[in-house]
């Protein structure tokens, strides 16, 4: 947890004093991430101008606002360290795919120390059993995004993102029917099926075994579980989400994710 409020700071370029270091001309600050270990890492060159917004600065204050109003719970990423996922999971607002397989609505911070991600939030769907976040359709995902501005430390009412989760809310029935489509497509040939899929979409071939893996386990999770494209998409979800193998960033790690989720509900 306290990995998430790692020291961070902006600081002019000059006083990066490492021989033989040199630095991107017109760029005048950096900013320097202080690991646990001690050891300091510049993350991003940037102008005099770019604000620095701190996870201390948003996180707590956010989930003191959410928590009046729902039951949370948290859980958080960490790529990098300085690209932060933090999840919201709204433990009050059950929706049940199958038997003893909860999915909760779950709202996703997401800040970036190397500027490779805007600050937003996005809304989603987070599955109990794997721990795995779910893939909603393109064009459907509701978020929030704002840029690295002065205001972003000033914010304490967050009206915004508790709009768009009461409008997400309100529509979480809905938005849910891809996975019942899903959970009513048979796949008795499950291991042809994910071959299939790998075939056909841009999932990398070398996490195939790694799938069928996690298929059997998906199977065994559930007692009296038969195999459907529910858990085959949750097999291939759970590599995106937790195998370590897998270095792409999480923009690419979403596309593969919609890429599978189309696939399925189309054939």
């Amino acid at each position: 947890m306290d990995e998430i409020y790692l020291p961070v700071e902006k600081v002019p370029v000059e006083d990066i004093t490492i021989p033989g270091l040199e630095h991107p001309s017109g760029l005048s600050h950096a900013i320097v991430v202080t690991k646990p270990d001690g050891v300091r890492r510049v993350v991003q060159y940037c102008s005099e101008i770019y604000y620095l917004v701190e996870n201390s600065s948003i996180i707590p204050v956010f989930e003191k606002e959410i928590s009046r109003f729902y039951q949370v719970e948290k859980k958080i990423r960490i790529d990098r360290w300085s690209r932060f996922f933090i999840d919201f999971i709204l433990k009050d607002k059950l929706v049940s795919i199958q038997d003893k397989d909860p999915v909760f609505p779950r709202i996703r911070l997401i800040n970036s120390y190397d500027g490779s991600i805007k600050y937003h939030f996005q809304m989603g769907f987070w599955r109990l059993i794997c721990s795995n976040g779910l893939m909603v359709p393109a064009g459907t995902i509701k978020e929030f995004k704002s840029m690295h501005t002065p205001k972003i430390g000033k914010e304490t009412s967050f009206e915004e993102v508790l709009a768009m989760t009461s409008e997400f809310l309100a529509e979480s029935n809905e938005a849910a029917e891809i996975y019942y489509e899903l959970q009513d497509q048979p796949a008795d040939d499950w291991m042809m099926r994910i071959e299939e899929v790998v075939e056909e979409t841009a999932f990398p071939v070398s996490l195939q075994e790694n799938v069928t893996e996690r298929m059997g386990h998906e199977l065994d999770l559930i007692p009296g579980a038969q195999p459907t494209d529910w858990l085959v998409y949750n097999a291939f979800n759970y590599q995106l989400n937790h195998n370590e193998d897998l270095k792409a960033k999480q923009s690419k790690k979403d596309g593969m994710d919609q890429e599978v989720l189309a696939y399925l509900l189309k054939y």
